[in-house]
This record gives C-alpha cells, sequence and structure tokens, in this order.
C-alpha cells in the first residue's frame, strides 16, 4: 500500500504561517463586506445567462452558424460558470451556510462534469499536495502528456510539444466523458486513495451525464437540427470551453518554474507545507476589471493554496499582503505575466518528451 504524503514540520515556517495569517485577518477587517454580497449577484445571474444562451441556441437551431457560435459562448460560460461560482462553493466561500454552498454544486453537474467526484479531486488530493506524482489528481488529466518527469515515456509523450495542441482541446470532452467514468469504475485510480465512493453517486452520474446529452444533443434533433450539427456544436462547446480553460488552469502549477516534490519511500516530502505551497504556486499578473469580475481572481492563486476559507473577491489585497511577507522572510513569491506562464508550461512541456538522461555516460 503506498505510503501517506506527509511534509517535514518546522517550526519556522509554522511561526510564518501564524504570523501572516494574523497579518491577513487584520486586512480583511478594513475591507468592505458588499463584495461578498455582490458574489450572490454573479451566482445568481451567470447560470441564468446560461440558460439564456442555450434558449437563443434552440430558437435560432436553424441558422447552423448562429447555433454554432451559441454553443461555443456556452463553453465559455461553462469555464465561466466554474471560476465564478463552482470553484468558490467548494471552499464554501459563496454563502455563510455550508449546506448552501453545497448546493451550488449541482450547477456542475448540469454542466455535464461529476461535482462530488471533483470536489474529492480538488479538495483532498491537489490542494493537499499539488505538483506531486500520483496523488495530484488536477495536474494528472488523462494520462496521455507527460507532466510529471518520472511518468512513463510513450509515443504520444515523446510528441507532446505538438501534440498539446491536438489534446488540450480535448479537455473538457476527455473530463466529462471519460475522466469522470475512469475514477468512478477503475480500480487503481489516484482518487481511491481518499475516498469510497456512495452507490447513490454511480446513479447520480449516470442520470446527469444523460441529461447533459440530452440537453445539448437530443432535444436540439427533436426540434428539426440533424443530428451531425448537434455533435458539432457539443464538440464546439466542449474545444472552446477547453481552450480557455487551458488559459486559466495551466499557468498557477504545471510550469518549469514550480517544482515537482518527490517523497521519500516513507511518504515524506523534505519540505514544510507551507514552503510546499510557494515552490509549487504561483500567480498571474492580472488585475482588472474583467480578471476581478469575470474570471473571479483565479489568478491570485497563492493566497487561495494557503489560505482556501479566503473568498476570491479579497484575493488582491490579501496576495498584496502574502508578496510583502514573503519578501520580508526571504521565501521565494512567483508570479508572471499570462504569456510568460503559458511559455513557461510550454517549456515543461518539452523538456518532458525526452528521457533526461539520454545523454548521459556511464563514467
Amino acid at each position: 500500500m503506498e505510503a501517506q504524503i506527509t511534509f517535514c514540520p518546522s517550526s519556522t515556517s509554522n511561526s510564518h504561517y501564524r504570523k501572516l495569517r494574523l497579518r491577513l485577518k487584520e486586512v480583511m477587517k478594513t475591507l468592505p463586506k458588499k463584495r461578498k454580497r455582490n458574489k450572490i449577484y454573479v451566482v445568481l445571474s451567470l447560470p441564468l445567462v446560461f440558460l439564456g444562451v442555450y434558449v437563443l441556441a434552440l430558437y435560432f437551431h436553424n441558422l447552423k452558424s448562429l447555433f454554432y457560435l451559441l454553443y461555443a459562448f456556452l463553453g465559455i460560460l461553462s469555464v465561466l460558470i466554474f471560476l465564478n461560482i463552482i470553484h468558490d462553493a467548494v471552499h464554501n466561500n459563496v454563502f455563510k451556510k455550508r449546506w448552501m454552498n453545497h448546493s451550488l454544486l449541482i450547477i456542475f453537474d448540469f454542466l455535464g462534469a461529476n461535482s462530488y467526484i471533483w470536489k474529492k479531486r480538488h479538495v483532498l488530493l491537489h490542494h493537499n499536495y499539488q505538483n506531486i506524482a500520483g496523488w495530484d489528481s488536477d495536474i494528472e488529466q488523462s494520462g496521455l502528456i507527460r507532466i510529471f518527469k518520472d511518468d512513463q515515456l510513450s509515443w504520444v509523450s515523446r510528441n507532446q510539444s505538438w501534440l498539446i495542441f491536438i489534446l488540450y482541446p480535448m479537455y473538457l470532452l476527455n473530463w466529462m466523458f471519460l475522466r469522470d467514468f475512469k475514477d468512478f469504475f477503475v480500480k487503481g485510480r489516484t482518487i481511491k486513495k481518499v475516498c469510497d465512493i456512495p452507490r447513490i453517486e454511480y446513479f447520480k452520474l449516470i442520470c446527469f451525464k444523460s441529461f447533459f446529452i440530452f440537453y445539448t444533443v437530443i432535444l436540439p434533433i427533436v426540434l428539426g437540427v440533424k443530428w451531425y450539427v448537434a455533435l458539432t456544436a457539443l464538440f464546439i462547446l466542449l474545444t472552446t470551453g477547453s481552450i480557455f480553460a487551458m488559459l486559466t488552469l495551466l499557468p498557477p502549477h504545471a510550469n518549469d518554474k514550480s517544482e515537482f516534490p518527490i517523497p521519500n519511500e516513507e511518504g515524506i516530502v523534505n519540505i514544510s507545507w507551507f514552503e510546499h505551497q510557494f515552490k509549487t504556486t504561483n500567480d498571474v499578473i492580472m488585475d482588472n476589471w474583467i480578471s476581478r469580475h469575470v474570471m473571479g481572481n483565479f489568478n491570485y492563486h497563492v493566497v487561495h493554496h494557503l489560505f482556501p476559507n479566503i473568498s476570491s473577491v479579497y484575493a488582491p489585497e490579501m496576495t498584496k499582503e502574502i508578496k510583502a511577507f514573503a519578501e520580508s522572510v526571504g521565501i521565494n513569491y512567483r508570479e508572471y505575466k499570462l504569456h510568460k506562464a503559458l511559455y513557461y508550461h510550454y517549456q515543461l512541456i518539452k523538456a518532458n518528451a525526452f528521457d533526461e538522461n539520454i545523454f548521459e555516460e556511464d563514467m
């Protein structure tokens, strides 16, 4: 049985964490509470916009180009709902009551993903063990792309420097129709290390996946859309959403400037949990109306991993404090512009397409 992952205790890191937490609490007192109330308008509006665009797509189903365009917009809206609602709700940062946050996750099921298994993957695995092979299921996606250096080389991974431009647009297609089912039905999946899936969740998986296919494909066909047009529209929805999602999800962790710690045989990582957050996570430099009100401040990722219970609406101010604190105690806080972060991700992909020992000679 694989050893549970633990981090090296550090009195210095513990002290840093406590001091930083107290500093952020003081800053929080000065920030307007209405921001969290305004978040409710986003929670209410985005699903309604999604529904409105979907109804428009059905209404204009005879205009193929417009039908495709509206489905592409649905793909973008799906990602925006994830960033602004689902991601905050899973950390109980939308409403005060946990059950109300949990109720919001059903929106994710209606969008074609499985909220139960994603919550387990994200909260129990990614947030505890980011960038650790065999434990971070958010980094480990289809198994085709070699993110971790110790992963086995294959024909796909040897050619991943160009195959990613084909495979990355398939991200949501893989998630909704392969990865969720693998997590439920395939033995040895990473998620099985941390949870036993209740029987009711199998039933919900099939029901919601079926409903997603019904309203995206079958209902348009019933209304007169040709079957191949309906399937193409779904493909456009998923690929458009995938490209948008990749631009958001890739930069914070998976790049060649981040570390990918390897635990020893006992499952011990040789740094503290606090240090681990800075070595495996970076921010993306972006602070404008779009990043705050459309992207849900997802680019401020360090604060989210250090203090996931802090609402994203306060991320910009919290990040300034973290950045100043890290500099004062000699911790390497990292932030990059979006194009740089994506470039560093591509450098990681290129580097991992080869065996690093291929040119070494025995002495």
